[in-house]
This record gives C-alpha cells, structure tokens and sequence, in this order.
C-alpha cells in the first residue's frame, strides 16, 4: 500500500467515525426549524383568516417556502462542515504521525514518486531519443521539513532502496539523493529534479485528493 493510499483510507476512515455524531445534530436543527417555523404558519395563517381566505394561503405558502430553504441551507451548511472536519481532522492525523508509522508514509511516497519518474524518463526516451544536450542523468533530490530530515532522512533513503529490491527502475536508484537543502511542508516530501520541484507534502496531497475524494466521502456522511 502507497502513502497515498494510506492518507486515501484515513481520510475516509475519519468521515466515518463522523458521521453519526454529526448527523444527529443536524436531524435535531432541522426538527427545531420545523418545528418553529410551523408555528410561524400557522399563527400566520389564523392571523390571515380574519382577512381575506386567498391572501391568508399566499401568506402560509411563502412562510412554509421559507422553512424549507431555511432547512435546506441548514443542512448544506451542515453537510459541507462535516466534510471540512473529516479532511481536516484526516490531515492533522497524518501530519502528525509519529516513528515507524512516519517513516512508512514517507517511503511508500517517495516510491510512488520515482516509480512515475521512471515511467515519465521511458516514456520521454521513447518519445524523443536520449538528450543530447544533458551529459548527465537527472539527479532527484529529496527534501523533508528540517525534523525529518534530522530523525528519518538516512532511514528513509535506506527503507527506500529495500523496498525497491527486485523491480526494474534502471539506475534511478543510483541518482537518488537525500538533500541537504530542508523544505517548509507539515510533512511529506518535494522531490526536486534539476529545476523542477515535485511536491508531495501532506498539504499538496490533500488539495489534491479532495475534489476527488469528497464525493465519497459525501456517500458515507449521507448514506
């Protein structure tokens, strides 16, 4: 399993736990609603009676109307807060992970990142033959924040190159390098390849999965 996939599962591990809890509360606002703005039509429309029957029914009809956007924006506002705490909540828990679980995270996504590389440098050979022009291979470099770098950065690259054992990635292995440079990111890395960077810190993978992710996480809020 990739980081990627590990972050996908608590992200939706989180909604999860949520979603009872939550939806309760938002059963009991919309009930207090209705129940508020029923008593609002109805003392309306006694009101009303003494006047004319038609206006009386327009004046309920435009009271009930608004009862119904009322609870429908209620629950939308509900619906959409409930999404934000179970990304938020999602990201905190994997920014903040701790030891072996956070070596693991920072492995399985630097091998999804070189794997794509390697795939990206046959796919650019295939397409347009060997650069002439680049006498060398590219070098990746990997930055970590300053306090993984200080306690992981050596046994990251070294869980790195074991868990590569036996798969076919050329002599990219070799051009690996932990940075001496450190990037300003929660957690995560950005793998820099001469001039451009690949940024796969907790908070770019999380702008990234959430539009992709917040339809399902939708489902298990609001079966």
């Amino acid at each position: 399993m990739t980081g990627l996939s590990k972050i996908t599962d608590k992200i939706l591990d989180e909604a999860r736990r949520d979603a009872a809890a939550k939806l309760a509360e938002a059963d009991a606002e919309v009930a207090r609603i209705s129940a508020e703005y029923a008593e609002k039509a109805n003392n309306i429309t006694a009101a009303a009676n003494a006047a004319a029957k038609g206006e009386a029914a327009e004046i309920a009809l435009r009271a009930r109307s608004g009862e119904k956007t009322l609870k429908k924006n209620a629950l939308l506002e509900t619906q959409s807060e409930m999404i934000d705490r179970a990304f938020a909540v999602a990201k905190k828990e994997v920014a903040e992970l701790e030891g072996e679980a956070r070596l693991d995270l920072l492995t399985g996504l630097l091998c999804a990142c070189l794997w794509s590389e390697y795939d990206a440098e046959k796919q650019r050979e295939a397409l347009y033959g060997a650069d002439e022009e680049q006498d060398e291979p590219f070098i990746y470099e990997v930055l970590l924040n300053q306090r993984d770098r200080d306690k992981l950065g050596a046994r990251l690259m070294d869980n790195f190159k074991r868990r590569i054992v036996g798969k076919d990635m050329g002599d990219l292995p070799e051009r690996v390098r932990l940075s001496s440079d450190t990037a300003d990111i929660e957690g995560g890395l950005v793998l820099r390849r001469g001039s451009v960077e690949i940024n796969n810190s907790v908070e770019a993978i999380f702008s990234y999965l959430r539009p992709r992710l917040e339809a399902e996480v939708a489902k298990i809020l609001f079966p």
